[in-house]
């Protein structure tokens, strides 16, 4: 809601978890209050995940002592790099800025924002379910704590650790489905769902961040595409597993909040069904043009020209197709930041995923 500006880091060199997290935040530039990094990078096991988080918050935390950033890790290969990183800048200024276990929040006596690093279950190997349920514990603690409730989330990031495995006939996404349905369904989302992104990871079990605001500031309104069914009506048909009580993913295409358009993760769906095309270029090219209708003058109220994109994060399920991916996306947005990073998309036809920040042009 406050303005913030996004950057991306990546290692120079190849060395343990800490001598790549100094050599990047030595890069960080230091005109301006880092909220949060989100750090990319590939561990071996879950043991190992927990180490390199440990390390990471231990390096951030001597780099800046005063008020040290939020800090996620997220189990995914970066392109080009054996860690990257994307660090939120707050722009605005006059804003007081609190810093809680694990969530900051921003205030300037108009409006308030909460914003959460990667929240985690305490037992990271435990049933995808039973981690995702721990962790809504958590953030529903952390909100009421703060004078926020659940529908003010407006923009969630859900990563969730083999998302495609099936276990007792209940895929691991479905089975994170039913544990935020479970969760929003304590209120009524009169003003729709929040943005977000449901993606796997290699380890980590589930993590998961939010955003929330609790201003009358307006705009603050759901956006949908014309060329999709809402995630929140899919059919029975297209829900993993053979059961039929699955319950639908409980987001919205996109939401905008004053002059930006978060964007949830996209993918070459039409409808509600996934675009019958099996090479990664090609589901990036229909990708781009279903985001791209959403974030049009026609389908944006108030607009005057077609938003611009901001930061674009790309999620690619084969690594070895990034690089044609990434020259693609040159040709076609060549002044939008942008970056790589190999992950499972949570349908098993689907090849690659994308999300962005963009902003209205009034």
């Amino acid at each position: 809601m406050f303005h913030k500006e996004y950057r991306i880091y990546a290692t120079t060199i190849n060395g343990d978890i800490e001598e790549m997290a100094h050599d990047i935040l030595s890069q960080i530039d230091t005109d301006g209050h880092i909220l949060k990094l989100v750090f990319f990078h590939s561990p071996a096991d879950n043991n190992e995940y927990i180490a390199n988080r440990k390390a990471l918050y231990k390096a951030v935390g001597e780099h800046h002592k005063q008020q040290s950033p939020l800090v996620s890790y997220v189990a995914q290969r970066p392109y080009g790099c054996t860690m990257l990183a994307e660090a939120t800048y707050l722009v605005d200024t006059g804003i007081k800025v609190e810093q809680g276990d694990g969530f900051l929040l921003l205030s300037n006596g108009e409006a308030r924002e909460l914003i959460t690093q990667s929240i985690s279950a305490n037992d990271i190997d435990a049933p995808t379910g039973t981690q995702t349920d721990a962790i809504f514990n958590k953030i529903d603690n952390i909100l009421k704590a703060n004078g926020f409730t659940i529908d003010n989330i407006y923009r969630q990031w859900n990563y969730i650790e083999g998302i495609t495995k099936v276990n007792a006939n209940r895929q691991n996404y479905q089975e994170f489905n039913d544990a935020r349905t479970r969760f929003y369904n304590k209120t009524q989302w009169s003003n729709g769902y929040p943005a977000a992104t449901g993606i796997g990871t290699e380890k980590g079990g589930v993590g998961i961040e939010i955003m929330a605001c609790n201003s009358h500031m307006r705009p603050n309104r759901a956006i949908d595409n014309p060329l999709q069914v809402s995630a929140h009506s899919y059919s029975q048909q297209v829900l993993a597993g053979d059961t039929p009580d699955k319950t639908t993913p409980k987001f919205e295409r996109a939401r905008m909040l004053c002059d930006n358009i978060y964007i949830s993760g996209t993918a070459a769906i039409r409808g509600e069904h996934s675009m019958d095309k099996a090479d990664t270029v090609a589901q990036a090219a229909d990708t781009m043009y279903i985001m791209n209708h959403l974030v049009s003058v026609a389908n944006i109220p108030g607009a005057t020209d077609n938003s611009r994109y901001n930061i674009l994060r790309v999620y690619v399920k084969q690594s070895a197709q990034i690089p044609a991916v990434e020259q693609f996306m040159n040709v076609h947005y060549p002044a939008t930041q942008k970056y790589y990073v190999t992950a499972d998309v949570c349908r098993e036809e689907l090849l690659i995923e994308i999300e962005g920040i963009a902003t209205v042009m009034r």
